[in-house]
């Protein structure tokens, strides 16, 4: 999963999400929702947050990244959905 969590491709997805996407308010702030996730950016511009209702993923400062996935299952799910948006849109 390493290698799939680059920040390029979680740059890519979040840029599709925001172009095709439609223009959310939530917790984080403003953002973008796209097939049932949604993407914020913090407000130091340093983070960026990816969400489907069961995992987030924030992307920040030096590309590194943090997910509170509960489990492997729920982890290899969100990833599909990535990988979904980023081969589809």
């Amino acid at each position: 999963m390493q290698n799939e969590l680059d920040a390029k491709f979680l740059f890519s997805v979040f840029s599709k999400i925001e172009k095709h996407g439609k223009a959310i308010n939530n917790e984080l702030g403003a953002g973008f929702e796209l097939d049932g996730v949604t993407v914020n950016s913090g407000f130091d511009g340093y983070e960026v947050y990816f969400s489907n209702g069961k995992v987030q993923l924030t992307l920040g400062f030096h590309n590194k990244w943090r997910s509170d996935a509960k489990s492997e299952t729920d982890m290899d799910e969100f990833m599909a959905q990535l990988r979904n948006i980023n081969r589809l849109h």
